[in-house]
């Protein structure tokens, strides 16, 4: 298999909604397999054989420093929480080394599939591109859905660079701290070289929830973000497919 999914929560998660993630993946029979990256004992999870669970903090031990070094940090919003979306950052990264020489579909914890994924939307998807993302240009990225292609040369500068940003805390430099925004500024970073980086951007390019609007996405997996966790569907999602 050249393709994997791969996402990352812990048991919290996992218990208040990343439950529905993994139940939808069996439910709709996907057949590309999932990696879970978790902070905590891998034997706690159902088992599936197409998805392989592993601890996050053994294969990436920097983001638990990360993490211990500025857990007391006080934040006034979500969007200053560095801490808290840090670990997909490091998910990433991780799967790009053990899974390299693959493309990577990176999803949120919170989305849920809706129906079985056929072959040829994951190269409709990337192309031939080595990163696709939803673009908001007036915003800042999506980052609920990314894929990448590993086999590109600049996969390890690019992550190199992407999880700098937390190793020597200068995420703490940027407008704020999510992982959009350590996202974007390595995009900004990777297109000073020349090299084979090329971007696919995904969506309409407006602002709030693009994946929701984009049929090639919606006919697939519903991102239910924020306050909509709870609710059966997101009602941007359910706006265009009903």
């Amino acid at each position: 298999m050249d393709k994997i999914f791969v996402t990352t929560f812990n048991k919290s998660l996992y218990k208040s909604y990343a439950h529905r993630l993994i139940s939808t993946y069996t439910a709709t029979h996907q057949k590309t397999p999932m990696i879970v990256y978790v902070e905590d004992d891998v034997k706690k999870y159902p088992q599936h054989h197409l998805i392989e669970f592993r601890n996050l903090f053994e294969k990436e031990p920097l983001v638990k420093d990360f993490v211990e070094r500025n857990k007391q940090r006080p934040f006034d919003a979500y969007y200053k929480d560095a801490c808290r979306f840090s670990y997909k950052v490091f998910a990433q990264k991780a799967a790009s080394i053990e899974e390299k020489g693959k493309r990577l579909f990176y999803v949120d914890a919170d989305c849920v599939f809706t129906k079985t994924i056929p072959e040829q939307w994951f190269d409709t998807v990337l192309k031939d591109k080595f990163v696709a993302f939803y673009d908001r240009p007036n915003q800042y990225t999506e980052t609920g859905f990314i894929a990448f292609d590993t086999r590109k040369e600049c996969t390890q500068q690019f992550f190199d660079k992407y999880v700098e940003w937390y190793i020597k805390d200068t995420v703490y430099d940027l407008p704020a701290y999510t992982d959009c925004h350590t996202f974007d500024a390595t995009r900004a970073y990777m297109g000073t070289f020349k090299n084979d980086y090329t971007e696919q951007k995904l969506g309409d390019g407006k602002n709030a929830h693009i994946m929701a609007r984009h049929a090639l996405m919606n006919e697939y997996i519903d991102h239910r973000k924020g306050n909509r966790k709870e609710q059966l569907n997101s009602p941007e999602w359910i706006s265009q497919r009903m």
